[in-house]
């Protein structure tokens, strides 16, 4: 089943109010998908595909005009897996200067190697968005309200990624976010990367997947891998560009305690993270449930931030007793604050410390029982 994506209107409105649109995200997530479903708007399009050398080659080392000759009268030019273009950038800076009226989408799975092709040169001439594995309310779209509760253990174990939720059977999908976890997510941090220690690399993913919502230390992460702090920076820097992960800092008024305490690391998708630490059991089987499902309705969070282009701040809350909010999201200089604490089942309050920290502030207990109407 092919999905209506949230992001298809934005996309589809924006384009031509840059010479360049730029979509970003991980592999499998539907991009190509999305951008196939845009061009059946336009009946004069030219699709080509960076992962085919021949394709590829007609946008290497050309000039401005054989660019023009190129890409001239079509109403709409992709380019989908710009990254596997050498000088991208240069190229899609050329066609934006010396074609009237050029319209072209360029996609790409690895942000920081697109992104490090195209800031400069396509400085004032692009602009970016998103797309994440599917999100609940995509999910619900298009199968129901009732039918995708029934089926929340299979999202909070398998995840998102569009195959996955198509597989028919449990098994299919174990074994298909299995080969997406091995094969294809960090296909691109090899390639791109400079990822001089492989071993390393690996034994670092699988740490931070066993310790997803809890605070983490490089400096500890860097005696139990074996390597220098600076490089788990770099390494869980690039996992963000890449969109396997994501952080949380801890809510603070001063900015500078805010950027010097300890994070916390989520996936974007828990079906990987589950993959990747070889446990696909049945979600109610699992101690790590909670953690599981906190990670689920976070992730959920930021495609729906992003989808509804908040520019709000994101952190999680802890003081010194200990008292902790899974996910706070605030805007207007913390005016305005949303509050999100996760739990299986059980229910509770908003902690006195925050509410009396924070007296304007909304919260809400986020349960396996009210996760899909909170998000349709």
């Amino acid at each position: 089943m092919n999905y209506i994506r949230t992001i298809f209107d934005q996309l589809y409105e924006n384009i031509g109010k840059k010479p360049i649109v730029v979509l970003y995200g991980a592999r499998q997530v539907g991009k190509t998908t999305l951008i196939k479903s845009i061009l059946a708007k336009f009946s004069h399009t030219l699709y080509l595909q960076g992962d085919d050398p021949k394709e590829a080659l007609l946008l290497e080392h050309r000039s401005a005009k054989e660019l023009a000759e190129l890409v001239s009268g079509y109403e709409l030019v992709v380019i989908d897996e710009a990254q596997r273009v050498k000088d991208i950038g240069i190229s899609l800076k050329l066609m934006a200067d010396n074609v009237e009226q050029i319209q072209v989408i360029a996609t790409g799975s690895s942000s920081f190697e697109l992104a490090n092709k195209l800031n400069e040169p396509l400085t004032g001439r692009n602009r970016k968005f998103y797309l994440y594995p599917l999100s609940i309310k995509e999910v619900v779209a298009a199968h129901g309200q009732i039918a995708i509760s029934k089926e929340l253990d299979s999202l909070v174990t398998f995840g998102l990624y569009p195959a996955i939720v198509n597989a028919p059977s449990r098994a299919d999908k174990a074994t298909l976010i299995k080969e997406l976890a091995g094969d294809y997510l960090f296909k691109d941090l090899f390639l791109f990367g400079d990822i001089r220690n492989s071993f390393a690399f690996e034994k670092l993913v699988k740490l931070l997947a066993l310790r997803i919502g809890s605070q983490i230390s490089y400096s500890e992460l860097a005696k139990e891998v074996g390597i220098s702090r600076d490089t788990i920076y770099n390494y869980i820097n690039l996992l963000e560009q890449a969109f396997i992960i994501f952080r949380l800092t801890p809510l603070y008024t001063n900015k500078t305690k805010e950027i010097n305490k300890s994070h916390k690391i989520y996936f974007y998708d828990v079906g990987i993270r589950n993959a990747l630490i070889g446990n696909t059991d049945p979600i109610d089987l699992r101690p790590d449930k909670g953690a599981i499902f906190e990670n689920f309705f976070i992730a959920e969070k930021i495609k729906e931030r992003a989808y509804n282009m908040r520019s709000s701040d994101i952190h999680f809350w802890r003081n010194r007793q200990g008292s902790e909010i899974d996910f706070v999201e605030s805007s207007n200089a913390h005016k305005e604050i949303f509050a999100y604490e996760c739990k299986w089942k059980e229910t509770i309050t908003v902690p006195k410390a925050f509410k009396a920290a924070y007296p304007q502030s909304q919260f809400e207990c986020i349960t396996t029982e009210n996760i899909v109407k909170h998000f349709v």
